[in-house]
C-alpha cells in the first residue's frame, strides 16, 4: 500500500468517477437555475427573495444569485471550505452545502467560437462555521450619507421642483432627475434609486425609460434592500406580463442587465462612501 492509500483511506483515486460526480453536480445546478427561473417568473416572492440575493452578493452572477437564492436564500458570506480553513475557521460537521458555479477552462465550440465551461462548487455560509460567532457587525450608514451616495452615483444632474407630481422623474429628454420638493430622507433615497437607475439604463445602456421601468424598479429594490432602507413600498404581487412564458435565456439576460446597473451604481456609491467616511477617533483606531 503507497502512502496516497493511507491518506485516502486504502481506497485509490478515480479520475473517471470523479469526472462523473462533477458533470452530475454541474447538471443539477442548471436545473435547479432554470426551475428556479419558472418559479420566479410566476411567484413574487420568488422573484423578490432572488433579488435580495442579487443586491447581497452583487458581484455574484445572474446564475450563481440564483443558485444562492434557492438554496440557502439568507446567507451573507460563502466561501469553500480550504477557503473557510485559510481563515482559521472550521466548516460544521453537518453544515449546509451550497452549490455554485465557478468559471473553468475556456475552450472552442464546432463553429470556432471561444467559450468558457461552468464546474460546480460547494460551497458554506459562515452561519455553518465556527466564525458565525465571529462576524462583524455591518457598519450602518445614516439616510443623509447615502442620499449623498446616490447623488454622486448619478451619471444626470438633479433640479428640485415644489409642484412635482411624482417623488422624483427622469427626463430623458434633458438628461436630468427632477425630485419633489419636501420629501423625507427615507422617501428621497428611494425615488433617487429608481429614478438613478432609470438615467443610467439609458444614459449608458440606450435603453429607454419605457423598456427599463421595471428593471429600474428592481435596482432600486436591490440597492435600498442591501443598505437596510424600508422597502415596505416595494410590490412584486404582479410581475410584468412580458414575463410569461419568456424564455429562460432571455429572462436571465432581462436579470443580467439589471445586475450590471446594480453593480454600477454600488460601486460609484461605495466610492462615495468610502471618500466620504469621517476619520476615525484615536479610541476606534485602538
Amino acid at each position: 500500500m503507497s502512502i496516497y492509500d493511507v491518506f485516502s483511506g486504502g481506497r485509490p483515486f478515480n479520475k473517471e468517477e470523479w469526472a462523473a460526480q462533477k458533470q452530475e453536480q454541474r447538471k443539477a445546478a442548471y436545473e435547479l437555475i432554470d426551475n428556479t427561473c419558472s418559479e420566479m417568473m410566476a411567484n413574487g416572492d420568488s422573484f423578490r427573495q432572488y433579488l435580495d440575493v442579487q443586491g447581497h452578493f452583487d458581484r455574484y452572477s445572474v446564475n450563481n444569485a440564483i443558485l444562492v437564492s434557492a438554496q440557502m436564500p439568507e446567507a451573507t458570506q460563502l466561501k469553500d471550505y480550504g477557503s473557510w480553513k485559510q481563515s482559521r475557521a472550521y466548516v460544521d460537521k453537518d453544515a449546509q452545502k451550497i452549490t455554485i458555479l465557478e468559471p473553468g477552462k475556456e475552450y472552442e465550440r464546432e463553429d470556432g467560437s471561444k467559450a468558457v465551461g461552468y464546474n460546480a462548487k460547494v460551497v458554506y455560509d459562515i452561519s455553518q462555521t465556527s466564525a458565525k460567532d465571529r462576524q462583524q457587525p455591518q457598519e450602518n450608514k445614516t439616510m443623509r450619507e447615502l442620499v449623498s451616495a446616490m447623488i454622486d452615483a448619478s451619471p444626470v444632474s438633479f433640479v428640485p421642483v415644489d409642484d412635482l407630481e411624482l417623488p422624483a422623474f427622469y427626463d430623458s429628454a434633458q438628461q436630468t432627475i427632477f425630485i419633489k420638493t419636501g420629501l423625507n430622507e427615507e422617501q428621497l433615497f428611494v425615488s433617487m434609486a429608481k429614478e438613478v437607475s432609470a438615467a443610467v439604463f439609458d444614459f449608458k445602456h440606450k435603453e429607454s425609460r419605457d423598456a427599463s421601468e421595471f428593471k429600474s424598479f428592481c435596482v432600486a429594490y436591490m440597492v435600498s434592500s442591501r443598505y437596510g432602507v424600508d422597502t415596505k413600498g416595494f410590490n412584486f404581487d404582479k410581475l410584468p406580463k412580458e414575463f410569461e412564458g419568456m424564455e429562460t435565456q432571455e429572462f436571465k439576460g432581462q436579470l443580467g442587465s439589471m445586475r450590471d446597473v446594480l453593480g454600477e451604481i454600488q460601486s460609484d456609491m461605495y466610492k462615495s462612501l468610502e471618500k466620504n467616511k469621517p476619520p476615525k477617533s484615536k479610541e476606534q483606531e485602538r
